[in-house]
């Protein structure tokens, strides 16, 4: 590993801050990029929030989707960009938060390629490495046309994969860093960390190839799998509650791996998307060929990124199809241009190497990196929907009234379009369907969670919420558990009550697959802190003889 000097760190970290505020400054011109994906990570964002605010620490119900019949999003959705939004909307103006998110990315996007950087190279290569990646034509688009948060910070990981197993150090080292990363990639984003997975695997053939030592897949193989079991406490309930909601819906024909794949006639934004990875693509396979040094100082780096960038640029094109098919999970990734994840790496450590080190490089830089921004900007931030604003989706949320959630997260039976902002809390139906007359409710408590109410009726009736039916709500009537039913129409919770007066009781509780999960993360843990403390104690004798040796 290169020792940098105190001086490149801070000069890295002011390039960055400053590379964040460039990538968001022409929002003062131009308004806050508001990609598709903008509405569902502000809601997500203000619910969590929301909930902070009233004492829920862990939320898992998003009480105002679907104008307050609910969805179970915090359990299906990976947690860190939630947390890393309502972190940000607690302190700043709801308005400003994705820009306060976007100068994120780009921050730890590039701190963390530094990270990787500054093990093989000098400054200011390592630092120029950084914002390359930083500021790499993917990303941009990402800000600038998808608002593609979640992703974008998965990306902010994806470096340090390449650092834990390429590095050269005692294979048992990247045990603990490796198995950490991976569990925070899978708690970020699916679709990014299927293709860190495949990227880990990818690496880990290479690095037993070119090390000739088994040892590096046997460490590597099961630092993945501890990653996977650390991320347990969210895997398996999202793997398991996923039959409960309509996720079958992101498998529509629109949002299929195959009709995604560069060059498919399905749009402008498909074609544009294309034309840009294919020049991302060319500039790195020239830089590739342009960087001999790093070649001949670097060989193991070198190949690992070459081999992945070429895999990665086959897996995007339409003669990959059939791999959609046949690999595991792969056909969730729905559009296989994330693959420039993968080929952003490779082209940032490349571009900059390709030159040698010289008086004006990093200015030169500079200048490069100013024309790329301005030229993604021009080219994809489109014209907001008025209804999509930051403004506009931070506005319609005070109203109280909640908002519409994604179709994906919509209970089996539900239908979220048929749910309406007018809808009451509550109402009572007699046996033939109409309003039941004589029945009323004499004491009602609301919250995120947990719901009581108070029923009087000469006569039995059906209690309609204004809550999706989900299996995790446990529904006890005077105390004794019953089988809500669900709304034919609108999904949502039906509840019989025979005559006279009723106590209801509805609580979101933790089902077994939540236990199960917990229990397989909290056993990780220990595996993994127990693995930490061993290294340790082998490698500190170590640490302190080359200390001494370069004392003397």
């Amino acid at each position: 590993m290169r020792k940098p000097s105190a001086p490149g760190r801070k000069a890295t970290f002011a390039a960055l801050m400053f590379a964040g505020l460039a990538v968001v400054s022409p929002f003062a011109l131009r308004g806050i990029a508001c990609g598709r994906e903008l509405p569902f990570h502000m809601d997500s964002w203000m619910e969590v929030a929301q909930q902070w605010r009233h004492g829920v620490v862990d939320p898992q119900w998003a009480a105002n989707a679907n104008y307050g019949a609910g969805d179970p999003r915090f359990l299906l959705y990976p947690p860190l960009s939630w947390i890393l939004g309502g972190a940000l909307g607690s302190f700043v103006p709801w308005l400003f938060v994705p820009v306060a998110f976007d100068c994120c990315l780009v921050v730890l996007a590039g701190w963390s390629m530094y990270l990787t950087a500054r093990e093989w190279f000098e400054q200011p290569d390592a630092g120029l490495i950084a914002v390359a990646y930083a500021l790499n034509p993917y990303m941009l688009l990402s800000i600038y046309a998808r608002s593609a948060f979640a992703e974008m910070l998965a990306a902010c990981l994806l470096p340090l994969l390449v650092l834990w197993i390429v590095r050269d150090r005692p294979v048992r080292a990247m045990l603990v860093p490796l198995s950490l990363t991976v569990a925070a990639i899978w708690l970020t984003n699916i679709p990014a960390a299927i293709i860190a997975t495949y990227l880990a695997m990818l690496l880990l053939v290479v690095g037993t190839a070119m090390r000739r030592n088994s040892r590096v897949a046997l460490y590597g193989i099961g630092a993945i799998g501890l990653g996977l079991a650390l991320a347990a406490f969210f895997l398996v309930p999202a793997f398991y509650e996923r039959n409960w909601v309509m996720l079958g819906r992101l498998s529509m024909t629109s949002s299929l791996p195959q009709e995604n794949l560069l060059f498919r006639e399905s749009g402008a934004f498909l074609r544009t998307l294309s034309w840009l990875a294919m020049a991302e693509v060319a500039v790195t396979a020239l830089a590739i060929v342009a960087a001999r040094k790093s070649w001949r100082e670097n060989p193991r780096l070198c190949c690992s990124l070459t081999i992945s960038a070429a895999i990665a640029c086959v897996l995007m094109l339409p003669v990959a199809g059939v791999a959609y098919r046949l690999m595991p999970d792969l056909h969730a990734l729905q559009f296989p241009w994330r693959w420039l994840l993968v080929i952003g790496v490779a082209y940032a450590v490349f571009v900059v190497t390709a030159l040698p080190v010289f008086s004006g490089k990093s200015w030169l830089y500079a200048l490069a990196f100013v024309a790329l921004i301005a030229g993604c900007n021009h080219v994809f931030q489109t014209p907001c929907d008025p209804a999509e604003t930051p403004f506009m989706v931070s506005n319609i949320y005070r109203t109280g009234y909640g908002y519409m959630g994604p179709d994906e997260y919509v209970t089996v039976s539900g239908a979220n379009y048929a749910v309406k902002p007018d809808f009451p809390e509550f109402r009572l139906f007699a046996d033939n369907g109409n309003i039941a007359t004589g029945a009323r409710v004499t004491h009602s408590l609301s919250g995120t969670s947990h719901k009581q109410l108070t029923v009087e009726s000469p006569t039995p009736v059906q209690l309609v919420l204004r809550l999706m039916n989900y299996p995790a709500w446990r529904v006890e009537v005077n105390g004794k558990p019953v089988t809500a039913q669900t709304d034919r129409n609108t999904g949502r919770m039906v509840i019989a009550l025979p005559s006279g007066i009723n106590h209801i009781d509805v609580r979101f509780v933790r089902t077994p697959d939540r236990w199960i999960g917990d229990a397989i993360s909290f056993a990780a843990l220990l595996l993994i802190f127990a693995s930490w403390r061993r290294e340790r104690r082998i490698l500190q004798p170590l640490r302190h003889r080359d200390t001494a040796e370069a004392k003397a």
